[in-house]
């Protein structure tokens, strides 16, 4: 595989999720012959989380395998995290090149990562996302307040803004070939203009206009492996999506 994979991972005060998610991506890659570069956008930690990937970084070098930290002087929201790494990526990268964008948390899983990116470049697709809502999807750990909050969110993407062969608007969890969305991010100044968690709803319905190719994978959605606090404020999130729909509908 000659590209190159590019894991964006937005970071705020992930100090006992790193380590893991790290190890994981270098056991898994250090047998392949494939160029991996993970970008971790810390967004204003007052954690540890930067000392810890510092450490990470020095302590277990692989040639095919680099981390670069990109660091927000304060806490500026998902939406503003993932607008970096993107922009980070769309400088260094190659137009055949993959970008991936995954939890810090490990609740996503580096296998089916690259299983996404398997999917989408032997399919042709532009997008490959990571279902909760598709057979065979699995879900270890999350409450089922938040299991229905989902639901409710996918039924109203689905119904004001249906794109084939996609049932899971809000899933973070995804695999991008980088030229489409590059191409999408020049004709559009405000296309990362959500700041908060309704910032990956708002991604894919702009890309949407491209008449993009998207597929999706059943998740293994493991929150059960998740340390800390999350970070997403649900009834903020709520609003945050309805507002966008909204916004989407009247002003696209």
């Amino acid at each position: 595989m000659s590209k190159k994979i590019f894991y964006i991972f937005p970071c705020y005060n992930e100090s006992l999720n790193l380590n893991k998610i790290l190890r994981d991506l270098n056991n898994f890659y250090k047998s392949k012959n494939i160029s991996v570069k993970i970008i971790i956008v810390d967004d204003g930690s007052k954690d540890s989380s930067v000392k810890i990937i510092n450490n990470f970084k020095h302590q277990n070098s692989q040639k095919n395998i680099s981390i670069k930290i990109i660091k927000h002087k304060k806490n500026m929201g998902l939406g503003k995290a993932l607008k970096t790494g993107f922009e980070y990526c769309f400088l260094k990268g190659k137009d055949d090149d993959v970008l991936i964008t995954m939890d810090t948390d490990n609740s996503h899983t580096v296998s089916l990562s690259y299983k996404m990116v398997m999917t989408l470049t032997h399919n042709d697709y532009d997008i490959v996302i990571a279902s909760r809502f598709k057979k065979h999807s699995k879900t270890a750990g999350i409450n089922q307040l938040r299991k229905f909050l989902s639901f409710g969110a996918a039924i109203l993407y689905k119904v004001f803004f249906p794109i084939k062969n996609v049932s899971d608007y809000t899933s973070g969890f995804r695999v991008f070939k980088l030229k489409p969305i590059k191409l999408a991010w020049k004709n559009n100044k405000k296309f990362f203009s959500e700041t908060g968690f309704s910032a990956s709803a708002d991604i894919l319905l702009k890309l949407y206009k491209y008449k993009l190719r998207f597929y999706e994978l059943p998740i293994d959605l493991r929150y059960d492996l998740k340390k800390g606090e999350s970070k997403m404020k649900i009834f903020q999130t709520i609003y945050l999506n309805i507002a966008l729909i909204i916004k989407r509908k009247l002003f696209f």
